[in-house]
This record gives C-alpha cells, sequence and structure tokens, in this order.
C-alpha cells in the first residue's frame, strides 16, 4: 500500500512540473470570457472529453486552485487551460506540450466555451 501511495504522489509532482515547464513556455492562445470561471473550466472539460471529436483518449480533469481559479487537462498534462475569473471576467490560458497533436481542435473547442 506504501509503495502505491508514494507512487500516485511521485506521478502527481512530476505531473505539476511537466505543466510548470510548459507554462514556461508560453500558452498557444489567450481568450477572455463573460463567463463564470467554473462553467468555462467545466465546458472545456465537457469538451475535451468529446471521444468522437478526439478519439479514445477522452480522460480529462478538473483542479481547482484559489477561489476562481481552474486548470483542466488532458492525461500527462498533453493539453491543459488553466482558467481564471478576475472582477466579471475570465481569463483562459491554453497550452499544448511540444509535438501534440489536435493542437487546433483543441483549441477550438475552448473558444466554443467563451
Amino acid at each position: 500500500m506504501k509503495h502505491w501511495v508514494g507512487a500516485v504522489a511521485l506521478a502527481t509532482l512530476a505531473g505539476c512540473m511537466s505543466l510548470d515547464q510548459t507554462r514556461s513556455a508560453g500558452p498557444e492562445h489567450v481568450y477572455t470570457s463573460q463567463k463564470p470561471a467554473a462553467a468555462v473550466a467545466e465546458c472545456i472539460k465537457v469538451s475535451w472529453a468529446n471521444i468522437q471529436l478526439f478519439g479514445d483518449v477522452a480522460d480529462v480533469f478538473m483542479a481547482q486552485g484559489k477561489p476562481g481559479e481552474f486548470t483542466v487537462y488532458t492525461t500527462e498534462g498533453e493539453y491543459f487551460a488553466d482558467v481564471t475569473g478576475k472582477g466579471g471576467a475570465t481569463a483562459i490560458s491554453f497550452y499544448a506540450k511540444p509535438g501534440t497533436k489536435a493542437v487546433d481542435q483543441r483549441g477550438a473547442m475552448v473558444a466554443t466555451c467563451l
């Protein structure tokens, strides 16, 4: 049991480091919305999980940071969006790891959630 818990913690830490590395390169696209951050984040999560659009890889997760801040991400952080509500507006930064496929499709799905 201890080994399993340690493996999960290590995988989580590695995922965070990977997201931070991708963030340092800057976002693929930046969007704004007048919708609440939680609604935008949930929309991105649901749309990215659409198997008909993206195939069998439909593992999409959402983590909440501070109030009004969310990160929606796919397995291994290949794609992720930071969604931040600020004063009645929501800012969305969309990131993709270098060399990933379907970047334009994922970005287009983010745009439908605005």
